[in-house]
């Protein structure tokens, strides 16, 4: 059974601390290269408030960009291992929204953060219907391409610097895509009866 779960930590990324308040953060995805943690980040402000966040933002719109940033800690170790639909940065910490398979693999990752700080609070668990229409990889994906403006006409971003900053190759990306399309396309007829 899968789980949507919202956890509340602290702010374990290295961001500087004189992020006006007038910007939003959020991590998209977390994946390990080498020692380090690659993090797929929002960033909604201008253009000057997402270069202090990361070196090189991509606009997706008027103020909102994605880049790529690396961090090297063991919280973002443990939490690469996860299915990761969003990660708020708030005042007080950050919220974090993910896919679990079942309460075995959220009692592992509880243990795991804990073992690194013990201000891990869990916020909301619910779990997820069997009539979903696509995996949360899928939704994951299709969410971030969406956002980055995968689908807009003109594209704002094309799929091999989408895949780049996915951190997957573009074929993969294509495939992933074009089933939850799919998916997506049979379940909206289903729902309909045609």
């Amino acid at each position: 059974m899968l789980l949507y779960v919202v956890i509340k930590t602290p702010n374990v990324l290295q961001f500087p601390e004189f992020i006006p308040n007038k910007i939003t953060i959020n991590i998209l995805d977390i994946r390990v290269d080498g020692e380090k943690g690659k993090l797929l980040i929002e960033v909604r402000g201008d253009e000057t408030n997402a270069k202090q966040v990361c070196e090189e933002p991509i606009k997706v719109s008027k103020y909102k960009f994605i880049c790529t940033n690396y961090i090297s800690t063991e919280f973002i170790k443990v939490l690469s291992q996860y299915i990761i639909m969003n990660g708020a940065l708030t005042d007080d910490g950050i919220l974090w929204t993910l896919i679990l398979n079942g309460y075995t693999e959220l009692r592992e990752l509880l243990n795991s953060l804990i073992g690194i700080t013990k201000e891990v609070r869990v916020l909301k668990v619910v779990k997820a219907e069997k009539k979903d229409a696509i995996t949360a990889r899928q939704e994951q994906i299709l969410r971030i391409a969406l956002e980055a403006g995968f689908f807009d006409y003109p594209r704002r971003i094309g799929l091999k610097d989408l895949a780049k900053k996915l951190n997957i190759s573009p074929s993969s990306l294509s495939e992933i895509i074009r089933r939850a399309e799919k998916n997506v396309i049979t379940a909206y007829f289903e729902e309909r009866e045609l």
